[in-house]
């Protein structure tokens, strides 16, 4: 069974963080660590992280064909 690529983490301060489980450290997008988020804040961005790689997956099956 496959883990999720990220994930939300809870911080201390009831903020939410970004968890990318590939790299082991929390999501960097445009420059700005994904951390101290409300919640539907970090929702939204793994939705867009999702995507992203679903449309990066995507392109380089073309490219291989």
């Amino acid at each position: 069974m496959s883990q999720e690529r990220y994930e939300l983490v809870l911080d201390p301060t009831d903020r939410w963080t970004v968890w990318d489980n590939v790299t082991g450290v929390p999501v960097v997008f445009a420059d700005q660590i994904l951390g101290g988020l409300t919640e539907e804040e970090a929702e939204a961005a793994v939705k867009v992280l999702v995507e992203l790689d679903r449309n990066r997956m995507a392109t380089a099956v073309e490219n291989a064909a």
